[in-house]
């Protein structure tokens, strides 16, 4: 067990810092290529950035990524058949082998969504041709028999609930890449905490995954923090979302080592980007509007709205995601007792949170309006002094 652990614990470390380098120099490859054949994000409509900026961003992740986790499986190919190593690596590598065929189809729906976010970005698809896109990747990943822990004994309503859970996971990441390392930022705050609950639960090929991913997210984040050299874009935002939701489905939380409760640590781990999502998606249905068109009520534009830089607010949302990412990691740990504990502790985040962004709205609403029945009694009096000269 001292071995084994000693090994994987060098090969996370190994594929963490290659996957960041490899990603860093992609992308620094990447913004050449964007500013060469024109594939840039340009500041028009509601896009408040100073100048085209290129969105080639998520190619350089999902290329590092892969080219990682594709090393790693044909070198557990090459380990398990033309070597002889310890029982407990190749026990680690047979079990690699074994996982081949998800992995695959998962980098099959990846890429799809890549593709679909690269033509989004350049060409503008309507939400309808994302939107089939996104189901036609759901339905490769769900035809690998994930569901959901808790639902996999539901049959048919249990892969309904699983393709709706992808389907938000794909699109909440998709919405918080507003501003400049928001998205990229939870992103690496979930995979390492997705990563500390796999070795929590004994599952460290999923956690060599999340580490490959983790890395290649820190080797992309140095460019993509304000200013922004690069943005995901929808490309890489969708390809985020994609891999997150994969992650959650490959990750099995019911385990010997822990509770039911831990079951429920996606949806701490994702409070975030959810919360993002289900508040702007009511707000555009109260005021009227399609849930898929687009807006800056985000919620870290509503950060922003109330006096926070967007650095501050981005940084704002990084602790609020690590808080509950740390309570996500509770859940393993806990009973029935510290899993309502945990509730009570998640919902009164979350509604603290509502309740601030409520108030200051209220009294940022209060004082423009107080501000333009000033201006019109000005011009009011204004044009009275004019009518009586």
């Amino acid at each position: 067990m001292i071995i084994e652990k000693g090994f994987i614990s060098f090969l996370n470390l190994t594929v963490f810092m290659f996957a960041a380098f490899l990603t860093y120099v992609l992308t620094l490859f990447f913004i050449q290529i964007s500013y060469r054949f024109d594939l840039l994000d340009y500041p028009v409509g509601r896009k408040i950035h100073k100048k085209p900026t290129p969105f080639l961003g998520g190619v350089g992740v999902f290329i590092s990524f892969w080219f990682v986790i594709f090393l790693g499986l044909s070198l557990a190919y090459f380990f398990n058949e033309k070597m002889s190593p310890d029982q407990t690596v190749r026990a680690f590598f047979s079990w690699a082998l074994y996982l081949t065929p998800k992995v695959i189809w998962i980098f099959v729906g990846s890429l799809l969504l890549l593709c679909v976010g690269l033509f989004d970005d350049k060409f503008r698809w309507s939400p309808v041709q994302k939107l089939a896109g996104q189901v036609v990747a759901t339905v490769i990943l769900m035809r690998l028999g994930l569901t959901i822990n808790l639902l996999s004994s539901l049959g048919a309503l249990g892969y309904l609930v699983t393709f709706i859970w992808i389907l938000l996971i794909i699109n909440a990441f998709n919405f918080i890449d507003s501003l400049d390392g928001h998205c990229a930022g939870i992103a690496l705050i979930s995979s390492v905490v997705f990563f500390c609950i796999t070795q929590i639960i004994n599952q460290p090929l999923v956690g060599l995954f999340l580490v490959t991913f983790s890395g290649a997210m820190v080797g992309f984040f140095p460019h993509n923090f304000k200013p922004a050299r690069i943005f995901l874009g929808d490309n890489g935002s969708l390809f985020i979302g994609y891999i997150m939701a994969a992650f959650t489905l490959l990750c099995r939380f019911q385990a010997p080592e822990t509770s039911y409760v831990a079951a429920f640590a996606p949806l701490l781990v994702f409070g975030v980007p959810i919360y993002d999502t289900l508040s702007v998606v009511l707000a555009r249905f109260l005021r009227g509007m399609p849930p898929w068109e687009g807006d800056r009520n985000h919620f870290a534009h509503r950060l922003v709205k109330i006096g926070m830089g967007e650095r501050v607010a981005v940084i704002f949302s990084y602790f609020i995601a690590l808080t509950l990412g740390l309570v996500a990691i509770l859940t393993t740990q806990v009973t029935f007792f510290g899993a309502l504990l945990i509730g009570l502790i998640f919902f009164s985040i979350i509604g603290v949170i509502a309740f601030l962004e409520f108030y200051v709205a209220q009294r940022i609403r209060i004082t423009e309006e107080l501000a333009k029945r000033h201006r019109r009694r000005r011009e009011d009096k204004r044009e009275a002094e004019e009518e009586r000269f």
